[in-house]
């Protein structure tokens, strides 16, 4: 005769399953909710910056009394532009990770 090995299945208790429902929620809004309205809250605030910057800078160069100084003022918005969105972009990312490895955690 040949014996067949058994195996045991484990059914979740009720509290477990309801633990393991709760978990899945939680993870759910995090990442469903949580982060982008976080993101998206940063967004508008950087964006609300960026078009008071703007405002700013146009109203500079409309009181530019030569092309020279008119340049300058552009090449210094711009250098001032790119380094604004990089920091953005890192805040952005930092932001994402923070929320993903806090629910990880």
């Amino acid at each position: 005769m040949h014996s067949e090995q058994v195996t045991h299945i484990q059914v979740p208790t009720p509290a477990d399953a309801a633990e393991v429902i709760k978990t899945g929620i939680g993870t759910w809004r995090t990442f469903a909710v949580d982060l982008p309205l976080r993101l998206a809250a940063e967004t508008i605030r950087f964006t609300g910056h960026r078009l008071q910057a703007q405002a700013d800078h146009l109203a500079a160069l409309a009181s530019c009394r030569s092309l020279q100084a008119a340049v300058e003022l552009q090449a210094s918005f711009l250098t001032k532009s790119v380094a604004d969105y990089q920091a953005e972009a890192k805040t952005l990312s930092q932001d994402a990770a923070e929320v993903a490895f806090a629910k990880a955690a």
